[in-house]
């Protein structure tokens, strides 16, 4: 059995984040044919955390770093390098040193880094392929919102760093053997920033067993929105929805209501949800996101800005939550509009496609049950796994493989 060793900016368990939910499902797949040895960075309080079904999978190494920092010390880092603030966050000796001695006492085959800027603390000579997997193209992601962030002060250094990623994330992607991309626009935006890399797909997935319809009917006129509310495109999306789109349904059914799950909601978003009768409920984060998701009548997506593609979205419609979103927010999924989500880009189009969904059941119920068929043939973890292991299997040379690969044929070709 092969031997990976895998480095990611972060803990993936418990798995209440896209991130640490796509590691820990990809692990659960892949050591079925490889021997997995995961280094990580984790914050201090993470410690405390029960990683025993983590460590029943791989050799789990944690090195803490510090807790992501304020607005005022953000700024600091930002403005006294030449570096994007993630390569400075997430740069360790003892993550190195960790590292260093890993390969001293075990012959790896291969190393899968998670994100461009954990590359940093990889040797430039090693002797063994490296995978590198891209959640997002992190340039365009902070471009993206230096478009539309308020206070519209904070535009220029966003940008600053949008320009930054835009000259480091081509270097990481160039001393990768391969890049892996969330989707083909991801794909493309890559082989055109560092032209001759290799790239191959690396597509979200979902559990689609365990996210799945329920068997009650859904709440009235109730829609619902998840995600990590430190990730300012959460945020961003949260407010536009609440300012711009929110009021306009509100205005044809006052008993509209919107929960928002996921962690560090904002103070403004909870001085708008304490409001009176503003229709906001906000949950924090849950155990289980699936009462939730199938109690809602929809799901909106309303992202401006992120890149990559989103678990949110894959989740909802696996439980057969009717999905509006941005084209922004379903970027890469490959998902139709009208047939598995309706999609809409500006206030008006927004507003009316969930009045749409929640005045004629009988469309609901058909993106619902087409939605769900789409997610579970093209985005379940097997499947997002398979490409995975093909990659694996591709770079050291081997082919005795159990998970099924649909590109094991085509990549062999090349």
């Amino acid at each position: 059995m092969h031997n990976i060793l895998m480095l990611t900016p972060y803990l993936p368990y418990p798995p209440v984040s896209g991130g640490r939910s796509r590691t820990f499902n990809l692990i659960k797949r892949l050591v079925r044919d490889y021997r997995i040895t995961l280094l990580c960075f984790a914050r201090p309080e993470e410690r405390a955390f029960d990683l025993t079904p983590l460590q029943e999978l791989c050799e789990v190494v944690v090195i803490d770093r510090a807790s992501s920092p304020g607005a005022l010390r953000a700024a600091v880092l930002s403005a006294t390098s030449i570096r994007p603030i993630t390569m400075r966050l997430y740069t360790s000796p003892a993550f190195r040193d960790a590292l260093r001695r890993l390969m001293r006492v075990r012959l790896f085959d291969l190393v899968h880094v998670e994100s461009f800027y954990m590359m940093q603390n990889v040797p430039r000579d090693l002797p063994i392929p490296v995978l590198l997997s891209e959640p997002a193209v992190e340039y365009v992601a902070w471009w993206r919102h230096a478009k539309v962030a308020q206070p519209v002060f904070q535009r220029p250094a966003l940008a600053l760093e949008a320009l930054k990623m835009r000259i480091f994330e081509p270097r990481a992607w160039r001393r990768a053997t391969i890049v892996g991309a969330m989707s083909e626009i991801d794909a493309a935006e890559i082989r055109q920033a560092a032209p001759g890399v290799p790239t191959f797909p690396t597509p979200n997935g979902v559990d689609v067993d365990y996210f799945k319809p329920g068997s009650n009917p859904r709440d009235a006129a109730s829609a619902l929105f998840m995600g990590d509310y430190k990730y300012f495109p959460n945020t961003d999306a949260v407010m536009y929805f609440v300012r711009e789109i929110m009021p306009l349904i509100r205005a044809q059914k006052p008993e509209f209501r919107l929960t928002l799950l996921g962690k560090d909601p904002t103070p403004e978003m909870r001085e708008l949800a304490a409001k009176p009768n503003s229709g906001i409920t906000i949950t924090g984060l849950v155990d289980d996101t699936r009462p939730y998701l199938t109690a809602a009548t929809l799901f909106v997506c309303p992202l401006r800005s992120g890149s990559g593609t989103r678990f949110k979205i894959l989740e909802a419609m696996a439980c057969g939550c009717p999905v509006v979103s941005t084209a922004l927010g379903a970027e890469g999924l490959g998902a139709m509009d009208g047939r598995h989500l309706l999609l809409a880009d500006t206030p008006r189009a927004f507003a009316n496609a969930a009045l749409k969904l929640i005045d004629q059941p009988d469309d609901a119920s058909r993106l619902s049950r087409f939605g769900r068929q789409w997610v579970v043939e093209r985005h379940s973890w097997g499947r997002s796994a398979a490409f995975l292991a093909d990659a694996y299997a591709n770079l050291i040379g081997s082919s005795d493989l159990t998970v099924p690969s649909p590109l094991n044929r085509r990549l062999r070709r090349r």
